[in-house]
């Protein structure tokens, strides 16, 4: 991912978390395969499962690795505790810390994510990050991604045509198209090349590079 192809005039980034900045699917998975084991509810998320989530939410999760009735508000407490235990245990993607800050200095960036904002602000504090971004959209806040990016579009005065939301689901894809603003969506996170290409997003970046 450059900044070539992104017109500076096009000021606000928004970026996913999960799949984008962190490489946080392993340690999703095998939180997701204790939990399920412990309980007696199969072996967590398959690899086939996670390829045709349509969005890495924590409903999407849930639904992906079959969790049901009491257990689904324990899974969420469980997965958030666990995210939190060690924040520098999930890694960020190559290179991800030098295109933020590279990022930072000509456009305005927020991360509009389906994970909790706490999770996301200890993991990027622990890597000297969180300054580069002006506002954290995370699930405990009411609303969707769709209705974050109009959120994040209206707090920074910024346009439809101006903003850019870069996610790696069809799901993030879909969301940027119902706020009416630029998809781009990167293949080194959740979903293939082919998923994502069929949701049809302005951009295809193949590895993120300042």
């Amino acid at each position: 991912m450059t900044t070539a192809q992104i017109s500076k005039k096009h000021n606000l980034l928004l970026l996913d978390y999960d799949g984008v900045v962190a490489d946080s699917l392993t340690a999703i998975t095998e939180h997701t395969a204790a939990f399920c084991r412990d309980r007696g509810l199969g072996q967590g998320l398959a690899s086939a499962a996670i390829a045709c989530m349509r969005s890495a939410t924590l409903s999407g999760l849930i639904q992906a690795a079959g969790i049901t009735g009491e257990h689904v508000r324990d899974y969420g407490r469980f997965l958030f505790r666990e995210l939190n235990k060690n924040p520098s245990r999930v890694p960020l993607f190559d290179g991800i810390p030098e295109l933020l800050r590279d990022l930072a200095k000509t456009y305005t960036l927020c991360i509009v994510s389906a994970n909790h904002s706490a999770v996301v602000r200890q993991r990027l504090e622990s890597a000297g990050l969180v300054d580069v971004m002006t506002h954290l959209y995370g699930n405990e806040q009411p609303g969707g991604k769709a209705e974050h990016i109009r959120q994040a579009m209206f707090s920074h005065g910024a346009s439809a045509e101006s903003t850019w939301m870069i996610g790696d689901t069809v799901g993030d894809i879909r969301a940027a198209k119902q706020a009416g603003v630029n998809a781009v969506a990167v293949t080194w996170g959740w979903q293939s090349l082919e998923t994502l290409e069929s949701a049809r997003p302005n951009l295809i970046f193949e590895q993120p590079e300042a």
